[in-house]
């Protein structure tokens, strides 16, 4: 007599992995979405930080000077001066790029005509976004 003997099977079929990869792979694209998404408001908190600060500084330059810089580069070299605080961090950002200072009235060159006013913005492109309507100004 011959016995038939069963062959138990101790592993996993090639569709189970497969639903197994597919699954974990849909949860990673769902935490990177997450990752970046958090990432994003951390950078337009960074940028309205960065905003806030400078306007301050800007009021300070204001309040020595009795007009606003005519360019972001003047009000760059003012904030690392030991008048506007030896700001270097602040200086350096604004610098970097992203962040654009149009002084008003327009055509202002602080001799014939002062600069009375200014409009800072950082683009949207620094947190994330993509278009100019995400952009963050601030103004005075």
């Amino acid at each position: 007599m011959q016995k038939k003997t069963k062959l138990k099977s101790a592993g996993f079929t090639l569709i189970e992995l497969l639903i197994v990869i597919i699954i974990i792979g849909i949860l990673a694209a769902i935490a990177f979405i997450a990752y970046s998404g958090a990432q994003n408001k951390a950078n337009k908190a960074a940028a309205q930080s960065n905003l806030a600060e400078a306007r301050n500084k800007l009021g300070e330059y204001n309040a020595d000077n009795g007009d606003y810089p005519t360019t972001l580069a003047s009000f760059d070299t003012w904030l690392a001066s030991s008048t506007g605080g030896n700001n270097t961090s602040l200086s350096t950002t604004l610098g970097a790029g992203g962040y654009t200072y149009t002084p008003s009235p327009t055509g202002c060159d602080d001799s014939a005509t002062q600069c009375t006013g200014y409009s800072l913005t950082a683009a949207g492109t620094l947190f994330g976004g993509s278009s100019p309507a995400n952009d963050i100004t601030v103004t005075n």
